[in-house]
């Protein structure tokens, strides 16, 4: 059989759907690339054929992982560190819009999720279908949690086989999306007043922290409208509750410096203006503060 993991966001979730209508009887699971190894060892016990990897980038633990199977293809469009590529792993990287871009070009389709697909990874939003799809995915991020992936893999499956228009038709999708925005509206307070503000080699850095499932978008987007800044770290805390450890997880936005940069001293990913990374344990301020100086 076949197997697909992709990255559990918006492109994501467009660039398996475009998958799953070439080959609908894959397999199909969601991670991060922080997460992305014990993905991999969960399929270790299943006979895989093929292993599609999207919308997340690779290290040398990952893409050696892949390799295990008779053939992996990662199709990506972030920026990836040197890597040494097995034999039976081809490697599918275009530094553009999506990853949904990228598919779509080997696979030879046009679609116009394709766009949304941009618009949501670019912070871009213009269209309708784009602000209608990122705010369902954010909440069903909020209102699902742990078993957000079971959601995603409907949604995935419903634009492979029927199309966005069936999502949009959903009341229940519209009465999500609604009970999540006025949740989000009565957050924005406290995004306003426990946003912190320093300087660092003359650049502004903001950072919020959070235990709250916020999506960075929209705290980016508020922001933006109250102050001028360089760049926005938000800090999201919460407690790892099988290893009983503080977990950091940081998402670096940038308006004209390189959030990559930032993230990769994390051993994070991303792209230069849109960037993250997950910390085993308490990351204070004062820490992150002093270890960015190095490369802004």
């Amino acid at each position: 059989m076949d197997a697909i993991i992709s990255h559990a966001d918006a492109d994501g979730i467009i660039s398996a759907s475009f998958l799953l209508k070439l080959k609908p009887r894959s397999h199909l699971y969601f991670s991060s690339s922080t997460y992305l190894h014990r993905t991999i060892c969960k399929l270790l016990d299943f006979d895989i054929e093929n292993l599609y990897i999207l919308d997340i980038s690779a290290n040398r633990k990952t893409i050696l992982l892949s390799s295990i199977f008779n053939k992996a293809i990662w199709i990506d469009h972030h920026q990836w560190e040197n890597l040494e590529i097995p034999k039976n792993v081809e490697v599918f990287v275009e530094g553009v819009e999506s990853t949904a871009k990228v598919a779509a070009k080997i696979l030879k389709f046009e679609d116009p999720l394709i766009e949304v697909a941009n618009e949501i990874d670019t912070n871009n939003v213009k269209s309708d279908s784009a602000k209608f799809f990122r705010d369902l995915i954010s909440a069903i991020k909020w209102k699902y949690g742990k078993t957000q992936s079971l959601k995603f893999r409907q949604i995935a499956k419903m634009l492979a086989f029927k199309g966005l228009d069936e999502l949009e038709k959903d009341v229940e999708n519209a009465k999500l999306i609604e009970e999540h925005l006025n949740w989000l509206q009565s957050i924005i307070p406290e995004i306003l007043e426990k946003t912190k503000e320093f300087e660092v080699n003359g650049k502004k850095i903001l950072i919020f922290e959070t235990t709250k499932s916020l999506p960075v978008y929209f705290i980016y987007e508020n922001l933006k409208k109250s102050r001028p800044f360089d760049i926005l770290c938000v800090f999201y805390r919460k407690i790892d509750m099988k290893r009983k450890i503080p977990v950091t997880k940081i998402e670096v936005r940038s308006n004209n410096e390189d959030a990559l940069k930032i993230a990769r001293i994390f051993d994070g990913g991303g792209h230069k203006v849109a960037s993250g990374a997950t910390i085993n344990r308490y990351l204070s301020i004062e820490e992150f503060l002093n270890r960015i100086r190095e490369v802004i």
